[in-house]
């Protein structure tokens, strides 16, 4: 019987998250699995009245705090531009990826894209075109996404009902939880670890399995475009059900 795999909750500007993330990808070479499921967390927002100014300020405190939980040899990259993004647009590129059979690789693409070249992932224009060669390769029926890669649309928003669909359901389980934190790791048990504590966990899965912490991570990339039939329409469509 297969293992179901792991699920994290994770917001793509939370650096808990984006550790959390590179320790599953490392855990997945020795044969686990593991599936993203996208939320904007907006913990730099939580003070009313805060200045963009003393966000960024909050982010850089906390990083001397993730620093602290790094094990040997890994490293937090850090290519910040003095804001912190709201990530609803990159939430909603996520999900048409993860509806379009692509979410692996546009996943790695958005955190890179915020901690290794502070761009702005609230930007749809942004994402879309980080995105777009990824959209593309995957099998959504939308055409917007098979032709153009337009994976978000003007607003933020997601261009597909699919999407739509996934992003709220998502943040529903989320909410549902017991904290509202990020990121939240759901064990193929059932168990559940939040926060600070789902980061430790991983890292002591890293540790008994003999990996290193410091291994170079080589994330896929977009592949060939799927055939489409005489009308334009991709032929293999990703079986996808989602309520």
């Amino acid at each position: 019987m297969t293992q179901p795999p792991t699920i994290l909750y994770g917001d793509f500007s939370c650096p808990w998250t984006y550790l959390a993330h590179r320790r599953l990808a490392l855990l997945r070479t020795v044969g686990d699995t593991f599936e993203l499921r996208a939320v904007e967390h907006d913990p730099w927002r939580a003070v009313v009245a805060t200045s963009p100014d003393d966000e960024f300020e909050d982010l850089r405190g906390e990083l001397d705090r993730v620093r602290s939980y790094l094990l040997p040899g890994e490293d937090l990259p850090e290519v910040l531009r003095g804001f912190v993004p709201h990530t609803r647009a990159a939430v909603s590129g996520f999900g048409e990826a993860y509806g379009g059979g692509v979410a692996d690789i546009v996943g790695p693409m958005l955190f890179d894209a915020f901690w290794r070249h502070g761009l702005d992932l609230d930007d749809p224009v942004v994402v879309r075109t980080l995105v777009a060669d990824a959209i593309q390769s995957g099998c959504s029926p939308s055409d917007p996404l098979r032709r153009w890669g337009h994976a978000v649309a003007v607003t933020g928003g997601p261009m597909t009902t699919l999407a739509w669909r996934l992003v709220r359901a998502w943040r529903q389980e989320w909410t549902s939880m017991d904290k509202q934190v990020v990121p939240v790791v759901v064990l193929p048990d059932g168990a559940v670890r939040y926060g600070t504590e789902a980061v430790e966990h991983l890292g002591r899965e890293v540790l008994d399995r003999g990996l290193d912490p410091g291994t170079e991570l080589v994330w896929p990339e977009p592949g060939p475009r799927p055939p489409v039939d005489g009308y334009g329409r991709a032929q293999v469509l990703y079986p996808l059900d989602v309520a």
